[in-house]
């Protein structure tokens, strides 16, 4: 059944974006490093869920918060203007923001092997959509006097270079005025006369003070690969890593700099929807990401809870793989695009405040196994 307008009176105000919408124009102050006249959309939901949208940086979110709360992590980068000079080496982190939603891809994702070599633009951190820009087709906000909610941003993002390869993505971002909540759709083209790589990657990363200590992750699955810097090179995943991946831990000095821990699971289901997120108990919020399975059959876990600020975890469902030395057998490892294929990807995203919200998104989660083993 559809579910019913938001019970908003239009006799009670002259300007909707008294209750909500859309509005554009660009970030002057404060940019820590210089990145003034970045193109942004602000959106408010109308139900509690703000969110910055980085026009100049493929229409990813930045800034996200939930009834006064911050859901995201930021980097100390700010907005940078798009540059090709980040599309090589690990350059891709001078200029992140972070943000709830980053964009990996659309030819590769994860990080190049050290052999790559930094003149090599094609093989850089996590591909080149988030420093392309946007170009926007069409803003259309709320207007309840006609009885229409929905409010929702058109941008088309094109990874392109002459001879090829050559990618179109046609991105719609979509609210309903009143929900706290984000439906994001990308269709993916290949415009060149020859087949392409594809490798898409969802970065959600979630920051404090969403996330804290005693919050608990909501995903399972079958254990793919693991990382952890804190172990020795080439030591096995731990059963008691596992045991505590899902509940988030105070600051951990071994993260300093770059340490780090993560694994990929393959959830149980290849059919449906899967339905993954954070709870944080203490502060009564959530918050919830669900796509099809078939579209992005895996999802990684970053963690990294550095002593001075780094602290974040990034929940990432994606197609194709992470790992260039062609070890990785999934089926999706390999992926292609022929010449005038699409491949479609559609998220939800929520921001849970209801006790009921969280029991609710809690039946999700499920147990991480390893070779028929279960870790809690």
């Amino acid at each position: 059944m559809p579910k019913p307008a938001p019970a908003f009176d239009p006799n009670k105000v002259e300007y909707t974006h008294q209750l909500g919408g859309i509005q554009t124009g660009t970030i002057d102050y404060p940019q820590p490093n210089g990145g003034q006249s970045c193109r942004v959309a602000l959106v408010n939901t109308g139900g509690g869920l703000t969110f910055t949208v980085a026009l100049d940086r493929g229409g990813d979110i930045v800034e996200a918060a939930y009834l006064g709360q911050s859901l995201a992590y930021l980097t100390p980068n700010g907005y940078k203007p798009p540059s090709h000079a980040y599309h090589r080496g690990e350059e891709w982190l001078a200029a992140w923001p972070g943000g709830l939603v980053t964009t990996c891809g659309p030819l590769h994702i994860g990080a190049p092997p050290e052999d790559a070599g930094g003149d090599d633009p094609s093989r850089s951190l996590h591909g080149h959509f988030s420093n392309t820009p946007a170009a926007v087709e069409s803003i259309i906000n709320p207007d309840p006097r006609a009885k229409r909610f929905e409010m929702r941003l058109d941008l088309v993002i094109r990874c392109t270079r002459m001879f090829g390869p050559s990618v179109e993505i046609r991105r719609t971002i979509a609210c309903k005025l009143g929900e706290p909540t984000i439906e994001l759709r990308d269709r993916v083209t290949n415009l060149s006369d020859f087949a392409v790589p594809h490798h898409w990657l969802y970065h959600v990363n979630l920051g404090y003070p969403l996330l804290d200590e005693g919050a608990q992750l909501i995903y399972g699955g079958d254990y793919d690969w693991h990382w952890d810097t804190a172990q020795p090179p080439g030591d096995a995943p731990r059963p008691e890593t596992f045991g505590k991946f899902k509940r988030v831990p105070a600051l951990i000095k071994a993260h300093a700099q770059n340490g780090q821990r993560g694994l990929i699971v393959v959830p149980r289901t290849t059919r449906g929807q899967i339905t993954c997120g954070l709870i944080n108990r203490k502060l009564g919020l959530g918050f919830e990401m669900s796509y099809p399975a078939k579209q992005l059959p895996r999802l990684a876990n970053w963690q990294n809870f550095g002593p001075r600020g780094c602290y974040v975890t990034g929940l990432e469902p994606f197609h194709g793989s992470l790992q260039w030395d062609g070890g990785d057998t999934h089926p999706a490892a390999k992926s292609k695009l022929r010449p005038g294929q699409t491949a479609s990807y559609d998220l939800t995203f929520r921001a849970l405040g209801q006790k009921s919200q969280l029991d609710a998104l809690r039946q999700h989660d499920a147990p991480l196994t390893e070779q028929g083993k279960t870790r809690a």
